[in-house]
């Protein structure tokens, strides 16, 4: 499902990458996020517009699934922001099978929880190709000047049904006998051009009819795509591996052990401003064997473990890593 692509633009070439989505909704969002704020660390440029983050969601789904929500709320965290997220919405009015918005949320439009972010919210008629490519312009300069999310409500429809296994007939009637009599954009599209005397509608079927054949030739129909080249990056060497082969991650008792004492030692310089006492008395006496274990011990013992083997064979050195946790600022 992840893809990577290399695109020419006016302003030189676009690396796109897509996320690999779990196939459960919502859930890539913070996927993303996360890779975004990786790649601008590394490059060392935290308020970059050199890193895009774009969010793909449903209207069903970006009220429903409270990981957007969680998301949203992290948006300006110092360590997860990125500079904003552009959330498009294919507000396509299926959700579920739920026609009725009344039965699916509680506010009157879909992208209404943006507002707890104070996010910026563009409606737009998904028939009028011209107006999406102008709010699509005017929300990518929101965010780029002011480094805040920004929504937009693609107000459209499906054809065809929530999903292979439904028959939009039967599950929404009234909505599909309206689909139905309804002209597809590009035949919306066709007919403003012609009135404008722009282009014929020949030309238009010329221009459908060439797409076509270009796909039945098996030709690449995006113009702006170019191929892997010798600094791309190859998955080869993790390809064909056998993930269910048990991970050599044993740790004899007497090294845990060392760990557990050093996990539970102050250091000098810091005695004198960290509160000691019981709590670092205690460890240090299950470390050594005298005291039972509480139920901090399989939460900080494995932390040393941890930290060591990244440091020693995953990360080299003046690498950062990040270990989000409230234990950390503890």
């Amino acid at each position: 499902m992840g893809f990577s692509s290399d695109m020419e633009t006016e302003g030189g070439l676009v690396h796109l990458a897509l996320a690999f989505n779990p196939s459960h909704l919502e859930i890539v969002s913070p996927v993303v996020i996360g890779s975004v704020r990786a790649r601008l660390d590394r490059l060392d440029e935290p308020s970059s517009n050199k890193v895009l983050p774009i969010t793909i969601h449903g209207d069903a789904a970006v009220t429903g699934q409270g990981v957007v929500q969680e998301t949203l709320n992290m948006s300006k965290a110092r360590g997860y922001e990125v500079g904003g997220t552009v959330r498009i919405v294919i507000n396509n009015q299926v959700g579920f099978t739920t026609s009725n918005p009344l039965d699916a949320r509680s506010t009157p439009y879909c992208t209404d929880i943006g507002k707890m972010v104070q996010a910026p919210i563009f409606h737009v008629n998904a028939d009028d190709p011209e107006a999406v490519a102008f709010v699509t312009r005017l929300a990518l300069d929101f965010r780029n000047t002011f480094k805040r999310d920004v929504f937009i409500d693609l107000v459209c429809y499906r054809r065809h049904g929530h999903n292979e296994a439904d028959e939009p007939s039967a599950t929404q009637p009234l909505m599909y006998q309206k689909i139905k009599k309804h002209p597809t954009p590009r035949k919306i599209y066709a007919d403003k051009l012609e009135q404008e005397k722009v282009a014929t509608l020949e030309d238009a079927t010329e221009q459908v009819n060439l797409y076509r054949d270009a796909l039945d030739a098996g030709e690449c129909v995006v113009q702006e795509w170019r191929p892997m080249n010798m600094h791309s990056f190859t998955w080869s060497p993790y390809l064909n591996h056998e993930w269910d082969e048990s991970y050599p991650d044993k740790v004899e008792p007497k090294r845990l052990q060392e760990l557990a004492k050093r996990i539970s030692t102050v250091p000098g310089r810091y005695r004198n401003a960290v509160p000691r006492g019981k709590i670092y008395a205690d460890r240090q006496a299950m470390a050594a064997g005298e005291k039972l274990f509480d139920w901090a011990v399989p939460k900080t013992w494995p932390t040393p473990r941890w930290l060591t083997k990244v440091f020693r064979f995953v990360c080299p050195a003046k690498t950062p890593a990040a270990a989000p946790s409230s234990t950390v600022m503890r």
